[in-house]
């Protein structure tokens, strides 16, 4: 099996708050091979640390691609409005390149950009986006991984689209609600603290996830 860290496969980060699941993220972002972006909050909810160059606009993404800038830390006024547009432009950065830059998407509290919702497809474009970076993105190398406290609020198809799960600790609500993924929550419990516990989509544990201690 290919490495779940730095393959092209989506990712779904899922856990309660300082359970350790952001550090983890941050240090995917910072230590993979690939093209890193991880798409930021302003503000109060603003990610602090993350690795790499600062972009507060589409077209500064573009200028440290430009530059072989490997992490940005991308941080647009409206994330849900970003989002869509991002997602178009790594559509023609993979058929120029002919899919062979490899990139990761980090979205944390991904649920705020790509809600469960009823609306069919076409109505939300920010989750939209999210779905069609979990069902095409790795058809053209690009990694999605989605952060959330709270999984049964993130879109059910983007969720199931992650082939890999990384799992902390999380109520007993929301563990209600992915009751049907086949997560194993007597190794979750586990796991040593601030460790997670990363499955296959078929419900597998693969390894014990955590990140290292600079990035918490």
């Amino acid at each position: 099996m290919s490495d779940p860290l730095t393959d092209g496969h989506n990712m779904a980060v899922l856990g309660a708050t300082q359970t350790g699941k952001t550090s983890f993220a941050r240090e995917l972002h910072a230590e993979t091979p690939r093209v890193s972006i991880w798409v930021n909050e302003r503000g109060k909810k603003r990610v602090p640390n993350i690795a790499g160059t600062e972009a507060r606009s589409l077209e500064g993404v573009k200028r440290a691609f430009a530059r072989d800038e490997w992490r940005v830390n991308y941080l647009p006024a409206d994330r849900n409005a970003a989002i869509p547009k991002l997602q178009g432009w790594l559509w023609e950065v993979a058929a120029r390149t002919d899919r062979e830059l490899p990139v990761q998407v980090v979205v944390d509290e991904v649920d705020r950009v790509a809600p469960q919702s009823g609306k069919e497809y076409g109505n939300l474009p920010a989750r939209d986006a999210v779905r069609d970076f979990t069902s095409e993105g790795v058809k053209r190398n690009v990694k999605f991984v989605g952060i959330t406290q709270d999984p049964a609020t993130y879109d059910k198809q983007a969720l199931g689209n992650s082939r890999y799960r990384a799992v902390w600790d999380m109520s007993a609500e929301r563990r209600k609600a992915v009751r049907n993924y086949g997560f194993d929550w007597r190794e979750v419990e586990a796991a040593e603290q601030y460790a997670g516990v990363l499955h296959h989509m078929r419900g597998e544990v693969l390894r014990t996830v955590k990140a290292a201690a600079r990035y918490a």
